[in-house]
């Protein structure tokens, strides 16, 4: 299927539109996505609104248009199997759209109408700031205690930034907000100077044009501030205490290196082999999960990861500030410092030991074919090209699979030993009985594993090590946290 190389401004653009256009045109294809990617997310939340941009945005999905009210705007869409959603991180929100060609004429208008003439239905205020609410004391910190985890994680990261709160904001940022607020904060962050237009598929070169003329009506608006660099600060350890079936760990620390970086390819190449999102091949699931059955999974990642249960990477997430981190999957409470130790080890092990020539063949291998994997739909090609103009990158994954095949496990080792450091982590754990955690965290005691069944004896002897692994936390390095407290305001 051909495929027209993205641009930043349609070339059919009306003179006096400054939007800038990615636009990747496949003809035969029946279908037309919409990316319309405003450089606005959480980050824009102002203190004690925490929640704010994620709550406007999704009141302007799905509370209605100025022409259709919320049910209407549903039984409308129904018909043409039309797909209308919207996402929010910290940096970006996008709202996307996808419809086959023939509902095109009737689906776009209404795209661009949930963005320059949303309802601002009172109702629809009140009921989805009432979800957003329960969202946050119910699913995160309720339901999910390995989202709770990476979100706490994240805001130790990113400690007074404003990257600091999730998305969802906190429980007393959004209850107290009202829809003029609401509305206020719209026109100040979802405006053209923060607007870039992606469309992809079969459509006619005057699309562009068209979408670019119509939201011309957004306000101009002020470009996006850049943001300052974090620092973190926060407390090594955190314990989230609240009655929990097992123990979910998150570990990682900040760093200046992202897509677009020089070094990124071989760490990302690196981090792979280390633990690939819901993939056997990495060494964190190898040993923590096929060896000792330890939980369902253990993964690590070179940038912010978030899609959970989905094996792909989100596209539309860019951030101009990234991440390391670890995902422990529940473990049943007696083995969570085992587990701990077992992570640490694999990474010090990593970092002293190396890659060797063949494991980075074999990473190189699986990763060239699978990323192929990442852009079989539409609106994720259409993504992944509004992710490179971010990063300023072109083609971000058939780059890396070129900057893969003239690597050598020298500079891959050299680039992990770069940014990978240890002593950088910040740790968060989500279980009950804390204060035993705390106890047994700083004195460093062994904390042997006791298996079920009998286990090979190379095993056992390695066991035998990663009980002692020292771990070096004082009592002032660790805090424990009631989960009921967390994200209040």
């Amino acid at each position: 299927m051909p495929i027209q190389k993205p641009v930043l401004r349609a070339s059919a653009a009306p003179a006096a539109s400054s939007i800038p256009v990615v636009a990747l045109r496949e003809a035969p294809n029946p279908l037309i996505a919409f990316r319309l990617l405003f450089h606005s997310g959480s980050s824009d939340d102002p203190a004690g609104q925490e929640g704010i941009t994620a709550l406007a945005a999704k009141l302007m999905a799905e509370g209605g248009t100025e022409s259709l009210d919320a049910s209407t705007l549903i039984d409308t869409l129904y018909p043409m199997a039309a797909e209308l959603e919207v996402q929010v991180d910290k940096e970006q929100t996008v709202f996307t759209g996808l419809v086959h060609k023939d509902h095109l004429a009737a689906f776009w208008p209404i795209l661009t109408d949930v963005v320059v003439r949303p309802r601002w239905d009172e109702k629809e205020f009140a009921r989805l700031r009432d979800l957003h609410v329960s969202a946050i004391k119910n699913d995160l910190r309720s339901n999910s205690d390995e989202e709770l985890g990476k979100a706490t994680l994240e805001s130790m990261l990113y400690d007074g930034h404003p990257y600091g709160h999730p998305v969802s904001g906190t429980v007393q940022g959004v209850s107290q907000l009202s829809l003029a607020e609401v509305k206020a904060h719209a026109a100040r962050v979802f405006t053209q100077s923060r607007l870039t237009i992606g469309v992809a598929g079969g459509f006619e070169t005057t699309l562009p044009v068209e979408l670019a003329s119509k939201l011309g009506a957004l306000p101009v608006g002020d470009a996006r501030p850049a943001l300052a660099a974090a620092r973190t600060v926060a407390t090594r350890v955190t314990l989230v205490e609240k009655e929990a079936p097992a123990t979910a760990l998150s570990m990682g620390f900040a760093y200046d290196v992202k897509r677009g970086d020089p070094d990124f390819p071989a760490l990302w190449l690196a981090v792979s082999a280390l633990g690939e999102h819901r993939q056997f091949g990495g060494r964190l699931m190898e040993e923590l999960r096929a060896k000792r059955g330890l939980n369902y999974g253990n993964y690590a990642y070179a940038e912010a990861f978030h899609n959970g249960w989905i094996f792909h990477p989100r596209v539309n997430i860019s951030r101009s500030q990234q991440f390391f981190s670890i995902w422990i999957r529940p473990v049943e409470h007696p083995n969570r410092v085992f587990a701990l130790r077992a992570a640490l080890y694999e990474l010090d092990k990593m970092l002293k030991e190396g890659l060797s020539e063949e494991e980075l063949a074999r990473t190189r291998a699986f990763m060239d074919g699978y990323t192929r994997l990442w852009t079989l739909t539409l609106t994720q090609r259409l993504g992944y090209a509004l992710d490179d103009a971010f990063y300023g990158e072109k083609d971000h994954l058939a780059t890396a699979r070129a900057r893969w095949k003239e690597l050598d496990a020298a500079e891959v080792n050299r680039v992990l030993r770069r940014w990978l450091d240890p002593a950088k982590l910040r740790f968060a754990f989500v279980t009950n009985d804390a204060a035993g955690l705390k106890k047994t965290l700083a004195s460093g005691e062994p904390t042997p594993i006791k298996y079920p069944t009998p286990k090979d004896k190379a095993v056992l002897e390695e066991d035998k090590k990663i009980a002692v692994y020292p771990l070096r936390f004082e009592e002032n390095d660790i805090a424990i946290v009631p989960a009921g407290d967390l994200f209040e305001k």
